[in-house]
């Protein structure tokens, strides 16, 4: 919108700040019926702002022709397996010996037995978990033996499954050695830590062994030992209640370049919204919070504001995704505020929390699960422009060769069916951005004032006629100096409340221009 209604102001003043040297060469005029003082019309346009101000991705129109801009942060995800971790599980069986202990001074026999018993998963988020499906991992078995025997060893893991195959690693350990490491990935197996449905990060295990004599003495404090680790531990899908972790929102911000070019403002949107939108894919409710939203402004003012919680769906299903909208709209008048004075950013940062306050509901994720926010600031026009400063600068080179030029004068009429209207200044400015001269009449307003109903609606127009000139000396003096224009225009809003534009509102311009002339028939 700023665009537009800044090339509205711009146009009033450009045509006769952007021509060519050889145009505006009066000593190449070549007249056939010369008359030393004449004008012609130079434009006669009417300006519908549908026709210059299409619907887009920045730009809406609502079904009553209201426009509203709408700007957007890049989208930010969080994908479950870059927060989520399994840890590393460490177990230890402690010391155990045979169910019968015996004692024999030279032992050449044979001899079986086996314990059963569990580990419990642990995890400092507090998950209680009942399914892993691991996509890597090893397991690590150490076995230490203080028989002087040799030893077959053999663990078992009755509920961690590669298909139909039951986890089972042997190992021997051969007098006079004492201990043996062994090895096995893990890709591809599911852990059950529900104990048959009666419990959560339940890891149960049987371990068998065969004792053989060596011949060497055997007594019934002799015993076996076992380490087990399971490492570097990655899932493709977990279930059972995941455990508390809080996921930074990182600094991100929405780029409202509709104030970049801007001065100074003071501008009351009407209902402006800001639309926080999730796309959770993890099984399970989650909460938001925006710690710190706030806008930057031209001149570095900040405003702040924060978020009450918000609650985020989960997924029903594995590879669905649902989907929750917050709007904070202008019943929230700090977020009002923190448009006025205009920014040209909105700044935001927050978190995301699972399971804040524990819980036993059943979740899910899978590695790809992931929560998506983007959010959208959207700038309704519906308005009250108390002050609205804009400027821009153009690279500007004047014609010098003007000797035959005595005046030049230009009148544009203007009829305005627009609810802003707007004074606008032409500089002339050297290299340094030294300012040389103006063309138009200090304090003119050159858009007049539309009338507008209490609504701020359009509901008829208003026209004035503006007059500007420029006389050879006037000119001659700054001619061959000037390097930049400035334009520079002031908005404001018609009536007393708060206007709205609408894709029916319109501008009609006639721009006229005469010339003064001294020649003589010798210069032609």
């Amino acid at each position: 919108m700023k665009k537009n209604l800044f090339l509205l102001l711009f146009c009033f003043t450009i045509i006769v700040s952007c021509v060519r040297k050889d145009d505006f060469n009066f000593n190449n005029l070549k007249i056939s019926n010369w008359t030393p003082d004449w004008a012609f019309p130079l434009l006669n346009a009417h300006l519908l702002f549908s026709n210059f101000v299409k619907a887009g991705d920045v730009i809406n129109i609502d079904s009553n022709g209201l426009y509203s801009l709408k700007y957007s942060s890049s989208p930010y995800s969080i994908k479950a397996s870059d927060y989520i971790k399994i840890p590393d599980q460490n177990f230890n069986t402690g010391n155990f010996t045979l169910t019968s202990p015996i004692t024999n001074a030279a032992f050449t026999g044979t001899i079986s037995d086996s314990i059963s018993n569990h580990f419990s998963y642990t995890d400092t988020s507090g998950a209680q978990l009942e399914h892993i499906v691991l996509k890597a991992g090893i397991l690590q078995l150490n076995i230490t033996s203080t028989y002087n025997q040799n030893i077959n060893f053999t663990i078992t893991f009755p509920d961690i499954k590669n298909g139909s195959n039951v986890l089972k690693l042997s190992s021997t350990i051969a007098y006079p050695a004492t201990t043996v490491n062994t090895n096995l990935d893990l890709t591809g197996y599911t852990i059950d830590l529900t104990n048959g449905g009666t419990a959560h990060n339940y890891i149960a295990y049987k371990i068998n062994y065969t004792i053989t004599g060596t011949g060497q003495p055997i007594n019934a404090t002799n015993n076996l030992s076992a380490t087990i680790g399971y490492n570097n531990l990655q899932f493709s899908f977990v279930d059972g209640t995941m455990g508390h972790y809080t996921i930074p929102i990182p600094n991100d911000s929405i780029d409202l370049n509709i104030f970049n070019k801007t001065i100074s403002a003071s501008i009351y949107l009407q209902n402006p919204l800001l639309h926080l939108n999730f796309a959770n894919s993890f099984g399970m409710g989650v909460s938001a919070q925006i710690d710190s939203l706030y806008g930057i402004s031209t001149s570095g003012a900040i405003i702040n504001m924060s978020l009450p919680s918000m609650s985020i769906a989960g997924a029903t299903s594995l590879g669905t995704t649902a989907i929750s909208n917050y709007t904070i709209d202008s019943t929230n008048n700090t977020f009002r505020n923190i448009l006025n004075p205009s920014p040209n950013k909105l700044v935001y940062r927050g978190r995301v929390l699972i399971n804040p306050g524990g819980g036993t509901a059943y979740n899910f994720i899978s590695d790809t699960s992931s929560i998506r926010l983007s959010v959208d600031a959207e700038l309704s026009a519906w308005l009250k422009i108390i002050n609205f400063s804009l400027q821009d600068t153009t690279k500007l080179v004047l014609p010098q060769d003007t000797n035959i030029l005595t005046k030049a004068q230009f009148a544009i009429q203007v009829t305005n069916a627009f609810p802003l209207y707007a004074s606008v200044q032409f500089y002339f400015a050297d290299s340094n951005y030294t300012i040389l001269d103006s063309l138009i009449k200090p304090n003119n307003n050159i858009i007049p004032q539309a009338p507008v109903d209490n609504n701020g609606i359009v509901n008829g127009t208003n026209t004035s006629t503006t007059y500007f000139i420029m006389n050879h000396d006037q000119y001659n003096v700054m001619a061959s100096r000037v390097r930049y224009g400035f334009t520079r225009g002031n908005l404001y809003s018609s009536g007393a409340g708060a206007v709205q534009i609408h894709d029916k509102d319109n501008v009609s311009l006639k721009l006229a221009v005469r010339f003064s002339l001294n020649v003589s028939t010798n210069g032609l």
